[in-house]
């Protein structure tokens, strides 16, 4: 060896506590192991003055590969990365290397190999001999094999891993004396290893620093594997809580979401969640996520969970409990051949799966899918041209082995999770399905409860309605007035076209005398029977009491004289009921249905019956009535009562039961305004909210019904400092206010002022409390006169009061609560809603062609109306002429003809038809126009590159946009300034400049409504006219010919470099520079989320770039508006 080659070839001073107090602070500042190891090989080459120190890994198959590596200058070929096959290091070494702790020496050189054991039965220090280094005699194969390598000199010192022990023992300092000790459960970790390229002699102190070396990396192999798993533990319990989470939440278990939140955890493809059917009421149930199986007959098995083979194979017996299947390769499973084929079509190699049990109940499968991989290794055996390298035939040149359709084996930890991810999918599920029956029970007996509440007010109603009539019978002596009273209320209540009363004038023959009929129904009042039409037996029976029920006259076997009498009177069917005075016949309640027959129920029937019997004991008893008539009074009154105070009831339990189905506090705002208001009576009930920190003397109503015809507050805010000043701390302590009549109050001027703006003339004001915070007010407005507020009501307005507080404090605790949730809705949302936008952009090449489809259609049927329209109304004014002409010489018609003539109205007819033949033919050509535009923009006969008029391109795409040009109610019109100057016709993709022209001007009125509404929220709810006529909101539109020097070009002076110039301005706010820079990006856009993808103006820059070879400029400055300049090469 040549001593004066380089300072490295000597040997240094070994520093052995300055570099193990190195690697130690190491391996305590990082606990990435590759960090580690590559300071570990830089300080032993540094310490040693080798060429090249690296780390060696053995691999599960006994192979290796270099994974840290020191090298000094260029001295010798880098190794990392490179894999070595298992018999480049014999089993036999290895094993010595583990049990013995072998250490090599290799002098190439002279030959030699030395070898130094531990002594692991003891101190774990070197044996005490005469020579601590054996030397011997070096294999020539291990000889060419390092000089293949360029390596005249090697150190090699094994590195022991005990997976059994504790992995870190917290104490990283190091001593000579300290060892670990390899009992059976250790594993060769790998070799520590040094080499280098001239001969070198290897003294044992250097070996003792190596393998003291060697122990610590063991030590931060162990404590990196403790944190790995540690990170892994983590990262699977916070898997399992994401996953609970999405599971346990009433009443919308999230059972995709967990799905897919289960796959990614296992870094799948896809899986599935498969629920089994339970009875006859609930069907099988799957969830899918990702890649799927293909079912080769989904007619037999509709879900592949169902295939016998997989129920034989995957479904666990009794004895078996919750038995995981972990397949690595499912087509190396020879029970699943049949499975394996509904897999073929697809990448899904690995499957695992977990059964779903609860309390020894299956309730079905929940399986995670992973693909086939590739797995590529780089093996040492390149070819070097280093002629340090003597064999450059037998080097190291690297050569990739790629090996398809390779496998994940499941680990262990894998299997735990989805035991774990198993347990809370059953329990999920289970306690869901306990949830839903007890929801459907509950539903049941909510059905239940609303029949019998239906019942029950029928039976108010019908209590009503006899109340009613009872009183307006009693309440005059009048037999006309009392028998319209009848009718009109049974028919009202039957819902029927026609009710009448039938009196008998003389034996068995009467006529109509009173009626009410809904519709334009023939009036029968007055109306007589033919005579001998109704045989004797029909007015016996009914001065018996029968009552004759007719579902349908036709099939009633009625008499043809009968028949006839009731389909003159368009009656399908009826329902008769005598009126005895005592055992003599007085006439017939009848109730006529005339628009189809009817199935008459057994209570109307009854009501009938009851209302018959009054009616008859009205006739008889006229005069008693009047006796009676104060102590009714006085029963209606009780009765009123009682029925205010069951509705005041009725409606504070419907609001209590809205407040706890519902903490949405617009809809709780909402249902008890329009309760009470109806309830009261009043002509406006609003929930005021003052705005915080402003002392109670501003706020506005969030919610508020009120009675048509009265104006609205709702929105509208409301400044009065006379409230905050004095009448704010009286709120505060619970003060109610009821004032019958404002101007006689005692209120102050600046209040009634403010009450009176709202035509306010009695209020009912309550304070709405949360917690000790005056919140808002609850407001009863009296508007069309003054009220008197009675105890009960004001009472029950308290109450309400009170249950809102509740309710506005419970909203807003779950407001804070649901702000997280909400936040990770949005982000999954604005996920689907960009998937949605991206598929809605690959859907727009299509739209061309459905357009013109669309026009296609329509445009033929509309040519042939409007060209028959002259036709038409040709022949309709003849027809006209000739009524006329009728109408001179016959003046008086036949009786048919006339009431058919009023009925049709005919002289309205004759006036009307004309004009209505007028605007039909607008109306065509209106539409005929609309379908031009449509065709001219969608351009589907220029697919091709052919020459078009750029103009009507443009009016084509401002047709289309004219809904969004006109005004509003809040905002100005747009209006559009054409510049047009004379194109020749341009040869270009017309359907897609198209829609160029529709992105730009869509976003040129974008900017101006969005600039209008910035003006409205500062000046108002509309804009100012002065505003509007100093700064109107305008589009304007340019065109000219551009030559080769840039000037504007004629047509004469045309050449091949002329190009056509579209220039579309707008008078908006314009944009910042950052802005503009980015408006041609894909995905970029500055509208709120929702309102634009991001790919308009990014599409239209290829459109016009790329597909035609022109330019797209965006001109723009803050408060100067925008200007977009095309360029398209005109041939």
């Amino acid at each position: 060896m040549n001593s004066t080659d380089n300072k490295q070839e000597k040997q240094p001073d070994l520093d052995q506590e300055g570099l193990l107090h190195r690697i130690t602070n190491r391996i305590r500042q990082s606990l990435e192991l590759q960090e580690i190891l590559t300071a570990t090989v830089a300080e032993v080459r540094s310490l040693l003055g080798t060429d090249r120190v690296m780390v060696y890994r053995f691999n599960a198959d006994a192979s290796g590969e270099v994974i840290a590596e020191s090298i000094y200058g260029k001295r010798l070929p880098s190794l990392k990365g490179l894999n070595f096959p298992a018999d480049d290091i014999p089993l036999r070494i290895r094993e010595l290397y583990l049990t013995a702790g072998l250490r090599s020496i290799v002098d190439v050189s002279g030959g030699q190999i030395g070898f130094s054991v531990l002594d692991w039965q003891g101190s774990g220090e070197i044996l005490a001999n005469e020579q601590t280094i054996n030397y011997r005699s070096v294999d020539s194969c291990h000889v060419e094999y390092l000089t293949a390598m360029g390596v005249q000199s090697s150190l090699v010192v094994p590195i022991v891993h005990n997976p059994s022990s504790k992995e870190a023992t917290g104490n990283l300092e190091v001593t000579q004396s300290t060892n670990p000790n390899p009992q059976t459960t250790s594993e060769l970790w790998g070799l520590l290893v040094s080499h280098h390229a001239q001969q070198r002699a290897v003294s044992e102190r250097e070996v003792q620093i190596v393998q003291l070396v060697a122990d610590q990396v063991s030590i931060a192999i162990a404590q990196s594997n403790l944190l790995k798993q540690a990170r892994e533990q983590a990262q699977r319990e916070a898997t399992i809580n994401r996953v609970a989470t999405l599971l346990h939440t009433l009443p919308t278990m999230q059972l995709e979401e967990a799905l897919g939140e289960t796959v990614a955890a296992f870094k799948g493809s896809g899986g599935r969640l498969y629920l089994a059917p339970s009875g006859a009421s609930r069907a099988a149930t799957l969830f899918t996520w990702g890649a799927q199986p293909v079912l080769a007959n989904p007619e037999r098995n509709s879900h592949i969970e169902e295939n016998p083979i997989w129920q034989q194979y995957f479904k666990p017996s009794e004895t078996d409990g919750n038995s995981i299947k972990a397949i690595a390769d499912l087509y190396k499973e020879p029970l699943l051949r049949v499975i394996a084929a509904e897999f073929r079509s697809t990448q899904i190699r690995g499957l695992l799966v977990v059964p779903l049990l609860y309390r020894q109940h299956f309730i079905g499968f929940l399986s995670v899918f992973r693909d086939e991989i590739e797995t590529e290794t780089l093996w040492a055996g390149r070819i070097d041209p280093d002629r340090r390298q003597l064999q450059p035939r037998n080097s190291f040149e690297a050569w990739q082995h790629l090996k398809k359709g390779q496998s994940i084996e499941w680990i262990r930890e894998e299997i735990e999770q989805a035991k774990a991810l198993g347990n809370n999918f059953s329990m999920a599920i289970q306690q869901h399905q306990l949830y839903e029956q007890v929801d459907l029970l509950n539903t049941s007996l909510e059905r239940q409860v609303q029949d019998r509440t239906a019942q029950l007010q029928q039976s108010l109603q019908l209590a009503r309605l006899l109340s009613k009539v009872l009183d307006q019978i009693r309440s005059t002596l009048d037999l006309q007035t009392i028998l319209q009273t009848i009718v009109q209320e049974v028919r009202k209540l039957l819902n029927t076209d026609r009710v009448i009363i039938y009196q008998f004038t003389k034996k068995w023959h009467g006529k109509v005398v009173v009626e009410a009929v809904n519709g334009n129904w023939l009036s029968v009042l007055g109306l007589t029977e033919p005579e001998d039409c109704f045989p004797d037996e029909y007015a016996v029976q009914y001065s018996q009491g029968r009552v004759r029920v007719i579902n349908d006259v036709s099939w009633a076997g009625l008499t043809p004289c009968h028949q006839e009498f009731l389909e003159n009177m368009q009656v399908q069917a009826n329902l008769i009921v005598p009126i005895r005075m005592g055992s003599e016949l007085w006439g017939l309640l009848v109730a006529h249905e005339c628009r189809a027959t009817r199935v008459w129920q057994a209570f109307e029937i009854d009501l009938l019956q009851q209302l018959a019997a009054q009616a008859a004991i009205a006739i008889q008893q006229a005069e008693l009535y009047k006796q009676s008539r104060l102590a009714e009074a006085e029963e209606k009154e009780r009765a009123s009562q009682l029925e205010r105070a069951w509705k005041q009831q009725k409606a504070l339990f419907s609001v209590v039961s809205k407040i706890r189905e519902s903490l949405n506090i617009d809809t709780i705002f909402t249902a008890t305004a329009t309760e009470l208001r109806q309830l009261l009576g009043a002509d406006r009930v609003g929930i005021f909210r003052f705005y915080p920190d402003c002392g109670y003397d501003d706020g506005e109503l969030v919610s508020e019904d009120v009675r048509v015809g009265f104006n609205s507050m709702l929105a509208v805010k409301i400044h009065d400092h006379c409230f905050g000043e004095r009448y704010a701390p009286d709120y505060h302590k619970g003060r109610i206010q009821a004032v019958a009549d404002i101007y006689n109050a005692g209120l102050s001027d600046c209040h009634i002022q403010l009450l009176e703006k709202f035509q306010i003339r009695a209020n009912l004001v309550m304070p709405l409390l949360k917690g000790d915070c005056l919140w808002g007010l609850l407001c009863v407005h009296q508007c069309c006169a003054p009220r008197h507020w009675e105890e009960t009501e004001i009472d029950f307005a308290t109450q309400i009061a009170t249950q809102l507080g509740v309710a506005i404090q419970q909203a807003e605790l779950l407001t804070q609560t649901q702000q997280q949730a909400e936040q990770l809705a949005n982000a999954l949302e604005d996920l689907k809603q960009t998937q949605a936008k991206l598929i809605q952009t690959e859907k727009m090449s299509s739209l061309g062609q459905l357009v013109a489809g669309v026009a296609h259609e329509i445009n033929n049927p509309v040519n042939f109306i409007y060209g028959n329209l002259s036709y038409a109304g040709q022949y309709a004014q003849d027809l006209l002429e000739l009524l006329q002409l009728y109408q001179r010489h016959y003046p008086n018609p036949y009786p048919e003809i006339a009431e058919l003539a009023d009925t049709i109205d005919l002289e309205f007819l004759a006036e009307d038809l004309p004009k209505l033949l007028v605007s039909m033919k607008v109306g065509a050509d209106r539409i005929r126009q609309l379908v031009l535009s449509l065709r001219n923009f969608s351009r589907l006969d220029q697919a091709e590159r052919k020459p078009v008029d750029i103009h009507e391109g443009l009016d084509s795409t401002l047709l289309i946009l004219q809904h969004r040009l006109k005004g509003k109610s809040n905002s100005p019109g747009i209006a559009v300034v054409k510049e047009y100057s004379d194109l020749p016709p341009v040869e270009c993709y017309a359907g897609q400049l198209n829609q160029v022209f529709m992105n730009v001007i869509s976003n040129a009125i974008d900017a101006l409504e969005q600039r209008d509404e910035e003006r409205a929220s500062c000046g108002g709810a509309t804009l100012k006219s002065e505003e509007i006529a100093d700064s109107p909101s305008q589009i304007t539109i340019r065109t000219h010919v551009r030559g080769e020097a840039g000037a504007i070009a004629t047509s004469p002076q045309l050449t091949h470099s002329s190009y056509a110039v579209i220039q579309i301005a707008d008078n908006g706010g314009g944009m910042p520079e950052a802005v503009k820079r980015q408006i041609f990006d894909p995905f970029f856009t500055t509208k709120p989320i929702g309102k634009g993808t991001g790919l308009g103006l990014s599409i239209s820059y290829q459109i016009v770039v790329e597909k035609h070879g022109g330019s797209f400029k965006c001109i723009s400055e803050p408060g100067k508006g925008t200007e977009f300049l095309i360029e398209i090469p005109i041939s």
